[in-house]
């Protein structure tokens, strides 16, 4: 499979989701990252030679190495590349690469980024306590009432692991936590995972430097009515330049993708 995709291959609505969120936890996939960028070697079975995910069966890693590479190990480019892999390499907290997992996950998977930002984000910005599966379901029903012409036919059986399996996910995250009901924990980003969710918003809209227009924005976990605030403060420190007219807030990255980690993580 091709590391670097056409924008195509993310649009398309896929259930790669239920392998994810059925790993044990997020630990593999922090594995087979390390080992697909220590061994500078793509073409590589990442399961068959080093078997990361801890499987017994050759089916079960060969499922499981696909969903890892289609959710974490595609790039829109060689920016994309240079950015998962100088991140991966520096020195972040373990909340800190949980949100660049969740951002990543995102990017590469529409229907992942989609229920995030329109059912868990959205709860979560709103104030209330917690998500049900109940609730994810009833989004994904409505998407696909709403959407015939994709003819997706996911099965009532597919459309509840659905559901299952992202809220498995977020809680393995740290992002939620209970078992039926899932209640939220706070997420509060910090100024470098901020600065480097520009990076991620960017990719994902490279034609447009406005944020407040970006579809990315709900998944920074900050309010709109702050983030302008939150960035300012973040600009004043170089990470970037911003400007406010009052209707666009336009940002205009100042460093690469390749070198933005030293930057953050390496300052003097």
């Amino acid at each position: 499979m091709p590391e670097l995709n056409s924008a195509t291959e993310f649009d398309r609505y896929d259930i790669t989701m239920n392998v994810i969120g059925g790993l044990s936890d997020c630990s593999v996939i922090y594995k087979a990252i390390d080992s697909f960028f220590s061994r500078e070697d793509s073409n590589r079975d990442l399961a068959s030679h080093r078997n990361e995910f801890n499987l017994r069966t050759e089916r079960s890693r060969t499922r499981v190495e696909l969903a890892v590479r289609r959710s974490f190990l595609q790039f829109y480019n060689q920016d994309h590349k240079d950015l998962i892999q100088t991140i991966f390499q520096s020195n972040m907290t373990l909340p800190e690469r949980e949100l660049i997992l969740f951002w990543q996950f995102a990017l590469n998977n529409r229907l992942f980024r989609e229920i995030s930002s329109r059912v868990y984000i959205k709860a979560y910005l709103s104030g209330r306590a917690g998500l049900s599966k109940d609730d994810i379901t009833a989004y994904i029903k409505e998407f696909l009432s709403q959407n015939k012409e994709l003819n997706l036919k996911w099965s009532e059986s597919t459309i509840n692991t659905l559901s299952s399996k992202y809220l498995n996910l977020v809680t393995k995250l740290n992002f939620m936590e209970g078992k039926r009901i899932k209640s939220f924990k706070p997420i509060r980003p910090t100024a470098e995972a901020l600065s480097l969710f520009l990076y991620f918003a960017k990719l994902y809209d490279p034609l447009s430097n406005n944020i407040l227009k970006n579809e990315m924005l709900p998944l920074s976990f900050i309010v709109i009515e702050d983030i302008r605030d939150r960035l300012k403060k973040l600009s004043l420190k170089g990470f970037f330049n911003m400007d406010f007219n009052g209707v666009a807030l336009n940002i205009e990255l100042t460093h690469s993708y390749k070198e933005i980690c030293d930057v953050l993580y390496n300052k003097p």
